[in-house]
């Protein structure tokens, strides 16, 4: 697996951006609502827009992470590409990686208020308490799931695109092989894979908080299904 050697702190990076953001997000929310609450006072607009602002936080960081495992891939197998490409690349995958991203968070979110809200009502619960409810659509463990999930989407898909940009400029395909920490926390969903070629091209991660790698081997290397 190429190295990654500074994965937590891009993590931890990530997921203080998000917890901040989000965190934002719920004053807004709590600020439209108003007291009483009124989920008609919510915009649309904030449902189908309101996650842009945080995608401008984002995406910035997805974009570093792909390309900085794009470069190592690259200095590990030690062939160079049109790094021009990489690059469009990767700011095209954050892009829209993070859109779809954010909107499902958001949809999600949508989906908890118009259950809360009403719910909210009928205890009689102070605006304090739907706030508290409602916190766990904005938390930081929220924050850190996303962040910890996305990082190693961002690291993968930056090998996956050097690895492609390869084959096209040279014709030399290399074989995918799933790669565990390989330690007592492994996964039941992962742990079967550890260090097994791909061969239904779904790379990691596999599930939310999912830190497995990607190995590239050539073809006439594999031995046993292990990345040198």
């Amino acid at each position: 697996m190429t190295e990654f050697a500074n994965r937590t702190e891009i993590e931890r990076k990530l997921a203080r951006v998000l917890s901040r953001d989000l965190r934002g997000e719920l004053d807004k929310l709590m600020g439209y609502l108003g007291d009483p609450p009124d989920l008609s006072r919510v915009p649309a607009e904030y449902w189908n827009n309101g996650w842009r602002g945080i995608q401008k936080d984002v995406e910035p960081i997805l974009v570093a992470t792909f390309i900085q495992q794009a470069e190592a891939a690259m200095n590990t197998v030690g062939v160079g590409v049109d790094w021009a490409l990489v690059n469009t690349h990767a700011a095209n995958w954050a892009r829209d990686h993070s859109a779809e991203v954010l909107q499902q968070l958001f949809n999600r979110t949508y989906e908890g208020v118009n259950t809360l809200v009403p719910e909210a009502y009928q205890q009689g619960w102070t605006m304090r308490e739907l706030e508290i409810a409602l916190e766990r659509y904005h938390s930081p463990v929220r924050a850190e799931l996303i962040a910890i999930t996305e990082t190693t989407r961002a690291a993968v898909e930056g090998e996956r695109a050097y690895v492609d940009q390869l084959q096209k400029e040279t014709g030399a395909g290399m074989v995918p092989i799933w790669m565990t920490a390989n330690d007592d926390r492994v996964c039941p969903i992962c742990g079967p894979r550890n260090e097994k070629p791909i061969t239904d091209g779904k790379l990691p991660p596999a599930h939310p908080r999912c830190r497995c790698g990607v190995g590239y081997e050539w073809p006439d290397n594999l031995n046993g299904g292990r990345a040198q």
